[in-house]
């Protein structure tokens, strides 16, 4: 993750915890890895919290981060912020970071339809957009004791079921779950559609059971409010974050500032699969099935 190269966040100092053994330990490892990129202490601290500090564990997602990256074409090459199909989706789509932080110094993000027409939704581009973000958050903000996923529902119908791309919503689970370094803690569906239970259906099978129970579902916003600070939700839901629009044309001005950085990560650290050692993948066991 040359992601932290231009980062403000110091990983090794903002995490005291992180054990300077281990990261000599996966610096030496990554020696032996040749298909890999060579990483940086900071970078290595940052898989490090993320996995509570379990060696083997970060190993594995640093393998998967890579390697998805290299071999997953369709959602992390021509990452483009200005073209078309980006644009697009940034016009469907709203993806925020959310202020402040829960009383466990959980940070948080939102994502919601911003029109309900599904005559341009694009699954595999819009769930391009959201692991340019995500990726995006980690880069800004680095790692954190928890994070929280808010999903709002409002504007989805049957019409967008109809376009999900089952092959691109599994690799972007097991982007999330094996491979983007964060402590994944809560899962907020808000605004819960009367198809949810087909939805989750068609998802579950992607989901680790530990994920699977992170899940909250909120028909109404009193439930919400229980479980995020009002004063980190949007206007329009009682907070004082912003309204959807300001949210959003924030955060769309952070990805335009960080174009530069998506267009370089595409050709920067990825794995060399001709310098692999012959092992079974395991990493990815069932992702290509």
């Amino acid at each position: 993750l040359r992601a932290m190269d231009s980062a403000e966040t110091n990983e090794l100092t903002r995490w005291p915890s992180v054990e300077r053994e281990s990261i000599e330990k996966i610096k030496q490892w990554l020696t032996t890895q040749q298909h890999l990129p060579q990483l940086e202490a900071h970078e290595i601290a940052l898989f490090l919290h993320a996995n509570y500090g379990n060696e083997e564990a970060s190993r594995r997602t640093i393998e998967n981060y890579y390697t998805l990256r290299t071999s997953h074409l369709e959602c992390f090459a021509d990452r483009d912020v200005f073209s078309d199909p980006i644009q697009t989706a940034l016009r469907i789509m709203m993806f925020t970071t959310l202020p402040g932080a829960t009383k466990e110094g959980y940070k948080m993000v939102y994502t919601r339809l911003l029109i309900s027409d599904a005559s341009e939704f694009n699954h595999p581009q819009i769930l391009k957009l959201m692991t340019m973000c995500l990726d995006l958050w980690v880069r800004l903000e680095g790692n954190a004791n928890g994070h929280i996923m808010l999903t709002d529902m409002q504007g989805m119908h049957l019409g967008h079921m109809t376009k999900l791309n089952m092959g691109a919503a599994k690799k972007h689970m097991f982007y999330v779950q094996e491979a983007l370094p964060i402590r994944l803690k809560q899962i907020h569906f808000i605004n819960v559609v009367p198809f949810m239970n087909r939805l989750m259906f068609l998802m579950r099978p992607f989901m680790r059971k530990d994920v699977q129970e992170m899940i909250n579902m909120h028909v109404e916003l009193g439930t919400l409010r229980d479980a995020i600070p009002v004063e980190s939700l949007p206007n329009e839901y009682g907070g004082t974050a912003g309204t959807f629009q300001e949210l959003h044309a924030s955060f769309k001005d952070k990805l335009y500032a960080n174009s530069d950085w998506f267009r370089s990560m595409e050709s920067r650290n990825l794995v060399d699969e001709a310098k692999r050692l012959p092992k079974p993948r395991r990493y990815l066991f069932g992702l290509y099935g």
